[in-house]
């Protein structure tokens, strides 16, 4: 880890400090080699005092002593029909799992205790078929749970159900974790799987709208049962006013604290509100685009400004953030009577390339200099022509259409740089 590493963490830790964060790990994860690593992430959670409930699955487990009982399942999830044989194996393995968890717990020093926190009824007939002892959840006993974390206890909270005649009921872990968030106005819920759903994004950024996720969903007929389950849940959670949801694989090292303690992470996420913001730079972020343009200018990528030339220039100045932090800027310059503006001091935050963030602020910019009633946008590059060119500038040799004052200081830089030039008319 380097020190950029440590600061970008600490950006989040005041954010996280006391707040609650719901984690859902399934059933293969709790079984699987990830689990002691998962077990640390949670220690560690818990030293930043962040409140941590943990839902857990079991479809792994039913299926694993259903087969060793010779019992045929009728549902493994908690989604379909569960008939009688189906409960008892689900009930021994659910149970068996819970006691393994707080077993577990125990050894990297965490208080738990397992809560009985879930008000349920029956399913009932769901198009046509009788869904047995399938549960749906009617409400989630928060103050039993907040009664927990007020004591430093982690809840840890069972796929089962419980209806108004003590009937147990078979409940769906992921839509548990979501209910959850929501009783306990969590700010985040974690879905951790042994699936990694990044495979399944290719070329696609990696936060989402709830929107977003449900459209996903609708035009890819071939994910996986639990993915889809994941994505709906995370898209009703954050109707329902969870502002984060994340979706990661335990296959991934250090998964669960590399999604939470970056901006890009290492899985999907699925928000509520404005995760990516272009905005108008303000005072409040001299500080931040003097150490951002700065680490430009030891890689010579951009010109030398001082903190003064940037807060005399703030006005021209937009910022690219994601989850809060700046993480990249641009500037217009205008030319009054020129009908010319400048494009300068492009630059995204290294570890932030490669998403698209070079195409929005330059858009950004495009917007600005209409705004501001120019006809022409250009830029003098030593290292983004090529890039420029792909969003549609046209290198010229003529430095006679630069305004006079740029066509001055072109000369006397030495930086020898290309000049590229937009037509916004």
């Amino acid at each position: 880890m380097n020190f950029s590493d440590l600061r970008s963490i600490l950006q989040y830790v005041p954010q996280f400090r006391g707040r609650t964060f719901v984690v859902a790990l399934d059933g293969a994860v709790i079984d699987s080699p990830d689990f002691s690593n998962i077990l640390l992430d949670l220690a560690v959670l818990r030293s930043l005092n962040i409140k941590v409930v943990l839902v857990h699955g079991a479809a792994a487990q039913i299926e694993a002593l259903g087969a060793k009982r010779h019992v045929p399942l009728s549902n493994i999830d908690g989604t379909g029909v569960t008939d009688e044989a189906t409960l008892e194996v689900s009930m021994d393995a659910i149970t068996r799992l819970s006691n393994s968890v707080m077993q577990s717990l125990t050894t990297v020093k965490l208080k738990a205790a397992t809560a009985n926190a879930i008000h349920a009824h029956p399913a009932g007939i769901i198009k046509g078929i009788d869904a047995g002892f399938t549960g749906t959840i009617e409400k989630i006993d928060g103050s039993v749970l907040q009664s927990f974390l007020d004591q430093d206890i982690l809840p840890v909270v069972p796929p089962l159900g419980f209806d108004a005649d003590g009937q147990t009921l078979r409940v769906n872990s992921d839509a548990v974790a979501r209910e959850v968030a929501t009783a306990l106005d969590a700010a985040k819920v974690i879905f951790v799987s042994t699936e990694d759903p990044r495979a399944v994004l290719i070329d696609r950024q990696h936060q989402w709208s709830g929107e977003d996720a449900i459209s996903f969903i609708d035009s890819h007929p071939a994910l996986s049962v639990g993915m889809v389950s994941k994505l709906r849940h995370a898209a009703r959670a954050t109707r329902d006013g969870v502002p984060r949801v994340h979706l990661i694989s335990s296959r991934s090292e250090d998964a669960l604290l590399s999604e939470l303690f970056s901006n890009e992470g290492v899985g999907v996420m699925v928000y509520s509100d404005a995760y990516q913001k272009v905005r108008p730079a303000t005072r409040g972020d001299i500080d931040e685009l003097y150490l951002l343009i700065h680490r430009a200018i030891e890689d010579e990528q951009l010109i030398d400004r001082s903190r003064s030339d940037i807060q005399g220039a703030i006005e021209d100045y937009i910022v690219l953030e994601i989850d809060g932090n700046v993480v990249g800027c641009v500037a217009v310059h205008p030319y009054p009577g020129s009908a010319k503006a400048e494009l300068a001091c492009l630059y995204v935050k290294k570890g932030h390339t490669g998403q698209g963030y070079g195409s929005i602020l330059v858009g950004a910019a495009i917007d600005r200099a209409k705004k501001l009633g120019s006809g022409n946008l250009f830029a003098l590059s030593t290292q983004a022509a090529g890039y420029l060119e792909r969003a549609g500038f046209t290198r010229s040799e003529d430095l006679t259409l630069l305004p006079e004052e740029r066509r001055e200081k072109w000369a006397t830089n030495g930086r020898n740089a290309v000049l590229l030039i937009r037509n916004l008319r």
